[in-house]
């Protein structure tokens, strides 16, 4: 299964990558490559199996926690 993730993923990069590099979109490559491996990551941490609390929770906490609401 595993696999399968990490062709998705690396199709997905096949796809965009070659294009920013072209258009010499540095910031752009960057953030996609940064969203790719946040992405990556958690959807192999969801797949070995660990719970995750859901994004609201966790911005929430984040806010609450920020700005003493």
């Amino acid at each position: 299964m595993i696999a399968l993730l990490v062709i998705g993923f690396g199709a997905v990069a096949l796809i965009q990558i070659p294009g920013l590099v072209r258009k010499r979109w540095w910031r752009e490559l960057i953030t996609f490559t940064v969203l790719l491996l946040a992405g990556f990551i958690l959807s192999v941490v969801i797949l070995v199996g660990v719970k995750i609390p859901p994004i609201s929770t966790i911005i929430n906490k984040f806010i609450t926690g920020v700005f003493g609401i």
